[in-house]
């Protein structure tokens, strides 16, 4: 299954609905095992989404730079059987 897409090219000159929020709502709503890919050419960014990532408990996948942009994939982990 592909990942989900989220382009956060133009999230610097959005008002009001930040990239970190952006890519909280679309982890939501993922299943577990499902992948988030992120796009993103801002610095802070990244660094902002691979602390948040850890914190939740996610996973990245992969990270790669091309033309300036980084592409980030994000994995949901399945629930631990307890």
């Amino acid at each position: 299954m592909e990942p989900r897409h989220l382009d956060l090219a133009a999230a610097e000159e959005e008002c009001g609905d930040s990239a970190m929020g952006r890519v909280r709502r679309a982890y939501a709503t993922l299943a577990p095992g499902q992948r988030l890919e992120v796009v993103t050419g801002v610095a802070e960014h990244l660094f902002g989404i691979r602390a948040w990532s850890r914190r939740v408990g996610g996973e990245v996948l992969e990270e790669s730079r091309e033309g300036g942009r980084t592409r980030l994939v994000l994995r949901r982990p399945a629930p631990s059987a307890s």
